[in-house]
């Protein structure tokens, strides 16, 4: 049978290390959280966007521009594309903005004032959608639209990055 001595000085050198080991690990998972800083930081406000505000889009078609409401907008525009037959692009600059919007939330964080935290942007951006009286679920409804045969191909590669760009989170 194999014995084996340990001495005071090498017991503590391992539980030295140990403690070590585990402060660093502790650090590591402070470190992981996100940091509200002014270049990666969007107020929630740019996150909503205007509610009373529309825009000129094309003949008889106005939208909202920017924010939660503008994405609703879009969507909804897209899903009903067959209706508007002053747009002839099919849905292609409708879905490039959306698409350049949900872009913006990408690697940005929010303050929540109501407990101090920073969040990401886009899960902000995905809770306020299904909050949206007009929108169910961001993915579900893009998902909608990309089943709709009214949408050109390019417009269609749009609303897929713009999945990419939500699962990517």
């Amino acid at each position: 049978m194999k014995r084996v001595i340990l001495d005071e000085k090498k017991i503590r050198k391992i539980i030295r290390q140990q403690l070590l080991e585990d402060i660093s690990l502790e650090k590591e998972k402070k470190e992981s959280k996100p940091r509200c800083l002014t270049t990666n930081t969007i107020p929630l406000d740019d996150i909503v966007g205007t509610s009373k505000d529309f825009n000129f889009y094309v003949s008889n078609l106005n939208k909202r521009d920017g924010g939660i409401n503008g994405m609703v907008d879009a969507l909804d525009i897209l899903r009903t594309l067959r209706l508007h037959p002053h747009i002839n692009d099919g849905g292609e600059h409708l879905s490039y903005d959306l698409m350049n919007h949900l872009n913006m939330f990408r690697n940005k964080h929010y303050y929540d004032e109501t407990n101090g935290d920073c969040l990401s942007a886009m899960d902000k951006v995905i809770e306020l959608y299904k909050e949206n009286e007009h929108g169910e679920e961001l993915v579900k409804d893009i998902e909608k639209v990309l089943n709709h045969k009214d949408p050109t191909p390019r417009a269609k590669e749009y609303l897929k990055r713009c999945l990419n760009l939500i699962k990517e989170r």
